[in-house]
């Protein structure tokens, strides 16, 4: 089997049984170590549902990468005024970023949006947006390059959540995150498949905790990257930092809540 994502030769890891009946194999390749089941004859039945009733951390998930986009794009995005959110599931991200004062709308097909009527990308005629977010969704991708091209043609930088794969091959057979029991994530990043996708696309790759990603055409400088990822701190650096403050990057945001109701109760009829 040849990997989806450099199309290099991959090596057999472990077989799972995919919803404790399917039996399949996993793929890593030997050159940017992405990971990969064989081809998901499964998905139709894993997806019976679009959202698992396992993601229990959907809600917490959604209020912690509002703080942390809120500060990404703020530092790194502040020109930024129309933002989606790339198969974003019921719409709790977006309706939270709206009322933060980012202008965010939602993305998928496959899931009903409850929490951001009237912000889907149906509602609007804008086909190019100044980022696009993408969380715990690479890792169902079945076509990860046709999925990421999709994204790049509604913006040049996306900022995304995927676990990395564990640096150790041996523990990936047992990672939490392969998840078996539900079937829906079967591709699976290294940092070195980032690397990849990064040269590829002609984009800069950043991450940070091994979780949050961004791929861009904009280079952050030193500030930036401070102020997102933390500098290493040593005794003089923490010395320095009381008599120089970093520097800080913030954007004044009105929220959007009441914008919007106003839109949607002159839409609604009664």
């Amino acid at each position: 089997m040849l990997c989806k994502i450099c199309n290099s030769k991959t090596n057999k890891l472990f077989e799972k049984n995919i919803l404790k009946k399917h039996k399949t194999s996993y793929y890593q390749c030997s050159s940017c170590k992405f990971v990969q089941t064989d081809e998901p004859t499964w998905l139709k039945e894993s997806y019976s549902s679009a959202i698992t009733s396992l993601d229990l951390g959907l809600l917490s998930r959604n209020v912690t990468l509002k703080s942390e986009v809120a500060r990404i794009i703020d530092c790194c995005f502040p020109n930024a005024k129309i933002m989606l959110d790339y198969a974003g599931g019921y719409g709790v991200f977006v309706r939270l970023m709206r009322d933060s004062g980012f202008n965010f709308y939602r993305e998928d097909p496959y899931c009903e949006n409850i929490f951001a009527k009237e912000f889907d990308i149906t509602n609007t005629s804008i086909e190019k947006f100044d980022v696009v977010t993408a969380f715990e969704v690479f890792e169902h991708f079945e076509n990860p390059l046709i999925e990421i091209e999709k994204i790049f043609s509604y913006s040049d930088s996306v900022i995304f959540s995927t676990d990395l794969i564990p640096e150790n091959t041996t523990e990936i057979e047992n990672w939490w995150y392969i998840s078996p029991e539900i079937g829906q994530h079967i591709a699976f990043y290294s940092k070195q498949t980032f690397g990849f996708l990064a040269r590829k696309y002609n984009k800069n790759y950043y991450y940070k905790d091994k979780n949050i990603h961004i791929l861009t055409d904009k280079t952050f400088d030193k500030d930036q990257l401070e102020y997102l990822f933390g500098a290493p701190k040593t005794f003089f650096s923490k010395i320095l930092s009381k008599v120089f403050k970093p520097k800080t990057f913030s954007v004044n945001r009105k929220t959007l809540l009441w914008d919007d109701y106003e839109l949607i109760k002159n839409k609604t009829i009664f």
